[in-house]
């Protein structure tokens, strides 16, 4: 059966084809999502947290889309390298994602560690950068921010509200890990 699970991995987009008509300000605020996701299951299920930044450091140069790498990685990609699918999407040169402090982060992750004032940092410089962030983006931003100090009910919301935010647009892989880890886990937070 798990085998099973594993082949209908989700994956936000399978094909290059299917950004067409996507905004850079939508992608951007889909890397945010994912960058707390990605904290949050590094509290909740650790190695999953880094065997999903090992699988985005094997591959770090964010230079081309590829059905095979993480959604983070692709999305990563997409902006970083807007101007290569300006035929695609609706780009906005404004919205710039710092790549080496990105890199930094995932590579600290992938290492099994975590440096939270870097984190933290890279998030509040990504919420200056990108447009249309929602209340909610930037309000589990603040949470997650200091995560080990948070109530077990302020934990419960955070994880319930993440993931009610990030399945609208569509299901990611690394959505399906977090949702995963919080059904399995007895005591997730």
């Amino acid at each position: 059966m798990e085998f099973m699970k594993q082949l209908t991995y989700s994956r936000i987009y399978r094909r290059l084809d299917q950004i067409q008509g996507t905004n850079i300000a939508t992608l951007s605020g889909l890397i945010f999502d994912h960058l707390i996701m990605l904290r949050v299951l590094y509290y909740i299920d650790k190695p999953k947290a880094v065997n999903y930044a090992n699988d985005i450091m094997a591959n770090q140069n964010f230079t081309s889309f590829r059905a095979s790498m993480p959604d983070l990685y692709n999305l990563l990609v997409l902006v970083i390298q807007q101007k290569d699918f300006a035929d695609k999407i609706f780009n906005d040169w404004d919205i710039v994602v710092p790549e080496l402090r990105v890199k930094r982060v995932l590579r600290t992750l992938a290492s099994g560690d975590i440096d939270n004032d870097d984190f933290d940092q890279l998030l509040m410089l990504l919420q200056r950068r990108f447009k249309k962030l929602t209340g909610d983006q930037m309000w589990m931003r603040r949470l997650v921010g200091d995560w080990k100090r948070r109530t077990r009910t302020d934990k419960h919301i955070v994880l319930t509200r993440l993931l009610q935010t990030v399945r609208r647009p569509t299901n990611s892989d690394l959505y399906m890990l977090l949702q995963t880890a919080t059904r399995i886990s007895p005591d997730p937070v």
